[in-house]
């Protein structure tokens, strides 16, 4: 696994390794290899790139770039809003670090393939997040 983390905000720290033990979960439940970027922006980083690539007005919580991987290695970036998860996590039974991880999870996913565009999609998704957290000694609740 090849792994960058930029931190490119200021609303919660960075947790690194958490980012790393939730990549190497997800990587050893899919047994695949990846190589990967993920960056964590602001909600003024994260609507500015919203709005350059998808064409959407306003922040969202994470956006996933994957490249073309062939085999069992995938490549692509991942784009999580910190600050977003701070603003989350204050309606959720759990802190601004572990929404985040939700984020990074969710991003992975979808560069892994999953999808949450309708509702068996979106259960079986929520099913394999939890998954990786918890396998990565985390829990999220929605």
């Amino acid at each position: 696994m090849k792994l960058a983390i930029c931190n490119k905000q200021n609303s919660v720290e960075c947790p690194t390794d958490g980012i790393r033990r939730v990549v190497q979960a997800a990587l050893r439940l899919e047994r695949c290899h990846a190589e990967l970027s993920i960056a964590l922006v602001d909600d003024e980083g994260m609507a500015r790139l919203n709005r350059q690539f998808l064409g959407r007005e306003g922040v969202t919580d994470v956006l996933a770039f994957p490249y073309e991987s062939a085999g069992p290695k995938v490549e692509g970036e991942i784009v999580v809003n910190a600050e977003l998860a701070v603003r989350e996590a204050e309606g959720r039974k759990h802190g601004p670090r572990e929404e985040l991880l939700l984020y990074v999870a969710h991003g992975l996913l979808h560069i892994l393939g999953y999808d949450d565009h309708d509702p068996e999609q979106t259960r079986r998704m929520r099913r394999r997040e939890q998954q990786v957290l918890n396998a990565a000694g985390f829990q999220a609740h929605y």
